[in-house]
């Protein structure tokens, strides 16, 4: 008889557990839903907190921006820190990892945007040069930064491995986007990193890759293109003129003979590339070696990455800068041609 008992007990048992499970169930939805979790953010986000909004419309903008992993579970965090009167208007960037204590510290704190400047990467920098600016501005040291090209790892499988380069930064070589950022003086060096490679990534679109593929080109191969195009153009409408040139020499097999890419493998720039630099054995020597260089050498920007996609159909294998002081070429078919515009 007490056997029986102890059966029905435990059946009773199982039936209340199997009725409860439901509601645990429901309880760790719930839970999973407010508990708070950090949001990796690939490129910088700017949030702006108007005056008067109240803390679920603050988490509203920044669940639509991608900034916190939804809005009602933000409103409950904040309720939980007692800090639903503490929230300043202003303007607010969010860079790299971020957690719900980092995104209420900054709104608290107040309006960020004065903790932020802008820095100008122009066109046709190298990688340490990059690192160089960074550095001025005060974000971080150039060692620092160069550190983080080498080692970081970025979500980005066109990248070429550490391994092809003796040194590892240069593995972002032409990848570090030329623009005016507008920066967080707490980011650090990673942050600008990814920042850049960013902000590339997002203008290599699918149509600007599918061109470079019918080119024939990886993307790197590509950007090596439109770097040797940035540093011999000085003149917009010639770009694509130069393209032409360079993919001329490129189909026949002829040496490119760029004196840029010697300035690049001298890791400075001097006033005038001389004979002797033009024997220097190395991969970048264009004047001994036919084909690209194995890297970009600097970072170009879009312009010359579109006249690199869209060079124009031209006979032309040579040109030659105008003694006019314009910056223009002169360009032409033959070699004969070409040194009749010697002293033109």
């Amino acid at each position: 008889m007490a056997n029986k008992t102890s059966k029905r007990k435990l059946k009773k048992q199982f039936a209340a557990a199997f009725a409860l499970l439901p509601v645990l169930i429901a309880v760790l939805g719930v839970w999973l839903y407010l508990v708070p979790a950090a949001v990796q953010l690939d490129e910088p986000v700017t949030v702006v907190v108007d005056k008067g909004l109240g803390s679920k419309a603050v988490a509203a903008r920044l669940a639509e921006a991608g900034v916190v992993k939804n809005a009602d579970s933000f409103v409950f965090y904040v309720r939980g820190e007692g800090a639903e009167g503490d929230l300043r208007p202003g303007t607010y960037t969010f860079n790299g990892s971020v957690d719900y204590a980092a995104v209420l510290a900054a709104l608290k704190q107040g309006n960020l945007a004065e903790n932020t400047q802008n820095v100008t990467i122009p066109e046709g920098k190298t990688v340490p040069q990059v690192a160089e600016i960074w550095e001025e501005a005060g974000l971080c040291t150039a060692e620092e930064f160069l550190q983080a090209c080498a080692d970081m790892s970025l979500p980005y499988d066109y990248l070429p491995p550490t391994e092809d380069f003796t040194e590892p930064y240069n593995r972002l070589e032409g990848f570090l986007f030329p623009e005016t950022y507008n920066v967080n003086m707490a980011w650090g060096a990673e942050n600008l990193v990814k920042m850049q490679v960013a902000q590339f990534d997002k203008l290599w679109t699918e149509e600007r890759a599918a061109q470079a593929k019918a080119l024939g080109y990886t993307p790197q191969q590509l950007l090596t293109v439109a770097s040797l195009i940035e540093r011999e153009a000085r003149v917009a409408d010639e770009r694509p003129l130069i393209a032409s040139v360079i993919y001329n020499r490129l189909d026949i097999g002829q040496a490119l003979q760029i004196d840029a890419t010697i300035q690049y493998l001298l890791g400075e720039q001097v006033d005038r590339v001389l004979y002797e630099h033009l024997e220097i054995d190395s991969p970048y020597n264009t004047y001994l070696y036919a084909g690209l260089p194995p890297s970009p050498i600097c970072s170009p920007g879009i312009s010359c990455i579109d006249a690199a996609l869209n060079p124009a159909d031209t006979d032309y294998f040579y040109y030659r800068t105008k003694n006019d002081g314009s910056g223009k070429h002169n360009f032409a078919k033959t070699y004969a041609e070409h040194l009749a515009f010697g002293n033109a």
